[in-house]
């Protein structure tokens, strides 16, 4: 049975003069009352004042988040008395603060044989507590914050970012109480005990930069250890590294020209000062400042506005310039006009480290405060729609990682140093974030990592943990401690990063809702077999080519069987090959010359040349059945000269024999050579209607059900005359093709794929009958 508990209103200030501390009394079940009059057994386990929660339990062990201020009057005075009995007894283990869990209705549940295995490591585990409701706000109704939103009623007191002084206090209170925690820490320490036997970081000589995801890591670790553990030598050596970062013998700047290194470091540094500010005197707290302003904020804003970076950016001591003597002074850049173009993922990432260091500094450095968050909230506000609606950022998983990151961040923050995060964790498309981010891992646990994603694995899996806390657990397996990390690491990591986020609802093993994912105007769906390793799963996408980090894939997917991938996305073409890598509103035609980012190097359908570069295509309707997973992207729009009615439907069967179909149907417009094609690094024996896919010792059979006359054949990749070396290596990559020569008015290509000895007994049907209009 599911429950949701939500009271009366009433403001319970009077709990909330109860300081945080935690107690825990002998279980005492009570009538509480709920808005429809009913009353439900539960007992009192904790007050969180910081989160302006109660964490009530059921007699069946589930426990609910609920509002102090939404109790009715008798609830309130029962808590009071209870709570106040609590702090008499003798301590216990505290309850991780968890933000306040708004009204709402939680999702219904129709949970599949198992739960998911992709995201946080597995390890045996109680279920997670039920969803919380939420209430989610619409994008169409969403006003973006402005500057002083983000900076009024913040507490002036510090520690503030991501944890404020109670919230670490709950976080380390709670590690008695929970093994995974406690073992979180023991491998805390250990990694931190390498770390203070290295020294502070130094500027990397050249420009590629990677300091600062890697100052990133080592403020996060010894973040955690100084405020849960609690030796002194860790706020030594927070201290030491805050001041490496901002010494102008160990970084006479940031490398300014690298917007994502300068995100970094600022936000390294904004939570150096502001978890360490203590130990800091105030010449060496004015240094700190002063670097991050200068060489951090100036640097990200002239990015985010398209001007020059400044002089006091660009490794010189504040007041210096570049110009000596009477030389004439060097002619400013033009500037850029981003305003109308929607933001990347490294601008979203920037905006987000202004706000954050902006928080840092608004009591002490108030006219740098506004300056950072003017330029940060303008492109923060206009880029965190762009996860709506079905929470899949454009640029990919991976890049909705990074940037979610950063989001988690803020919002952790705003709720800390404010008590609200201005409704960013309930924005639509947030917490559609962690649903669809469980769907687009595959059972082989790789991501559909389209367009430039450089890696086929979730590279920021403390996301997960981020989001379970705000939303509840969507499916996942509980989080897991890990062995130390290494000193070279970058970010959080998952283990700082599952510390700082860890919550409930990531403790313990979620249940999934379904086995398939889309959303009418999304464009991306997902269907699978089951969650176990060797389940079937097919993931398609649509897409925005006119993206100026797009790869022109409109239609693009991956397929997975027996524990393989076999159909699979190649990555970006490498960030230093010359004309790849384009700038908002810059021509783009040398980047889709090449074959990663052409529509050759994709998993879809073409004519004679490239889809058209200012398509869009989105989900046109998807349906879930015990029987089958379907769903189909409007791909008309990247195909306008060629063909019309142009739609791509996928479709797991299930059952005992399951097989994956994919098919397209369209009205080609005049007589040409229709190819379809799957990148694969499979060996392809193709004769006829009939391919044979072998990989890892396993077989996928993918025979032509229609049209007549269609046959595969299999190709390689051309050999770029210059290899970058993050690009894939395609001497390894073979394609599989399908070809339907001549062809013209209707056309339907309906392939199917097995790991079975037999091809299934598919019957062809068109696209338009696959789902019953009711």
């Amino acid at each position: 049975m599911k429950t949701v508990l939500r009271f009366r209103s009433l403001v319970a200030t009077g709990l909330l003069a109860l300081t945080c501390a935690q107690a825990q009394l002998a279980e005492e079940y009570r009538p509480w009352t709920n808005t429809a009059g009913k009353q439900i057994e539960a007992t009192l386990v904790s007050v969180d004042a910081v989160a302006k929660t109660l964490k009530l339990k059921m007699k069946d062990g589930r426990e609910f988040d609920v509002p102090i201020a939404t109790l009715s009057p008798a609830d309130f005075e029962y808590a009071k008395a209870r709570y106040a009995a609590m702090q008499a007894a003798p301590a216990a283990a505290p309850a991780v603060a968890m933000p306040a869990t708004p009204a709402g209705t939680p999702p219904a549940a129709t949970p599949p044989a198992a739960t998911p295995k992709g995201g946080a490591k597995v390890v045996a585990s109680k279920p997670a507590p039920p969803r919380p409701p939420i209430k989610v706000i619409p994008a169409s109704t969403f006003k973006a914050p402005a500057a002083n939103d983000y900076l009024s009623g913040i507490a002036k007191v510090r520690p503030r970012l991501i944890h404020n002084a109670a919230g670490w206090a709950a976080l380390k209170a709670q590690i008695a109480a929970d093994p995974v925690l406690a073992k979180m820490m023991e491998a805390l320490k250990a990694s931190g005990e390498d770390l203070l036997q290295d020294p502070g970081l130094t500027r990397i000589n050249g420009d590629t930069g990677g300091e600062g995801p890697k100052a990133i890591y080592r403020i996060g670790l010894v973040g955690a250890l100084a405020y849960c553990d609690g030796d002194l030598k860790w706020q030594d050596k927070g201290k030491q590294e805050v001041l490496a970062l901002t010494d102008k013998t160990s970084f006479r700047d940031w490398h300014p020209d690298l917007i994502d290194n300068v995100t970094d470091m600022v936000v390294a540094t904004a939570l150096g000062y502001d978890w360490f500010r203590s130990a800091l005197n105030a010449e060496q707290a004015t240094t700190v400042r002063t670097y991050l302003a200068e060489k951090g904020i100036d640097a990200l804003v002239a990015h985010l506005e398209g001007e020059e970076i400044p002089d006091t950016a660009k490794g010189l001591s504040g007041g210096q310039t570049e110009s000596k003597g009477k030389a004439a002074p060097k002619k400013a850049a033009p500037k850029v006009d981003n305003s109308k173009l929607p933001p990347d993922g490294k601008q979203m990432a920037a905006a987000t480290a202004l706000l954050i260091a902006a928080i840092a500094l608004v009591d002490e450095e108030p006219a740098v405060a506004k300056k950072a968050a003017d330029a940060g909230a303008k492109i923060f506000g206009k880029g965190i729609t762009r996860f709506a609606p079905a929470g899949v950022w454009p640029e990919g998983l991976q890049a909705g990682e990074d940037v979610m990151d950063y989001i988690a961040m803020l919002s952790h923050t705003l709720k800390s140093a404010a008590g609200r995060d201005l409704g960013l964790s309930l924005l639509e498309g947030i917490p559609q974030f962690g649903i669809a981010r469980m769907h687009l891992i595959g059972p082989s646990g790789q991501t559909f990592n389209f367009g430039d994603s450089k890696s086929a694995a979730s590279t920021r899996p403390w996301i997960a943990t981020w989001l379970c806390g705000n939303h509840g657990n969507p499916g996942i397996r509980a989080v897991a401690a890990v062995a130390k990390q290494p000193v070279s690491s970058n970010y959080f990591g998952p283990l700082a990063g599952n510390f700082l986020y860890y919550n409930p609802h990531a403790a313990g093993d979620g249940t999934a809702d379904t086995l398939d994912y889309a959303l009418p105007g999304g464009f991306v769906a997902t269907s699978r077999s089951g969650w176990e390793k060797t389940d079937y799963f097919i993931a398609v996408k649509g897409g925005e080519n006119e993206d100026h980090t797009a790869q022109l894939d409109i239609g693009s997917f991956v397929l997975e069987a027996g524990g393989q991938r076999w159909g699979i996305e190649l990555g970006m073409e490498g960030d230093r090959v010359s004309g790849y890598e384009v700038k908002p509103g810059a021509d783009r035609t040398k980047r889709f010359g090449y074959y990663l980012a052409g529509t050759a190097g994709q998993n879809t359908l073409m004519f004679d040349d490239n889809q058209d570069l200012e398509a869009r295509a989105g989900v046109l309707l998807s349906a879930s059945t015990p029987e089958r997973g379907v769903a189909v992207i409007d791909m008309t729009k990247a195909y306008s000269k060629d063909a019309k009615d142009v739609h791509r439907g996928v479709m797991v069967v299930r059952g005992a024999t399951p097989y994956l179909v994919i098919q397209d149907d369209l009205q080609v417009k005049n007589s040409k050579t229709l190819t379809w094609s799957m990148q694969t690094d499979a060996e392809i024996a193709a004769e006829g209607t009939s391919a044979k896919l072998t990989k890892g010792g396993k077989t996928l059979l993918a025979t032509i059900v229609s049209p007549a006359g269609a046959t595969f054949t299999s190709a390689k990749p051309p050999v770029p005359e210059k290899i970058d070396a993050q690009a894939r290596d395609l001497t390894k990559i073979n394609v599989l093709k399908a070809s339907i020569p001549e062809a013209k008015g209707p056309q339907s290509l309906c392939i199917t794929f097995t790991v079975a000895d037999t091809a299934p007994a598919h019957t062809h049907q068109p696209i338009a009958e696959w789902v019953k209009v009711k």
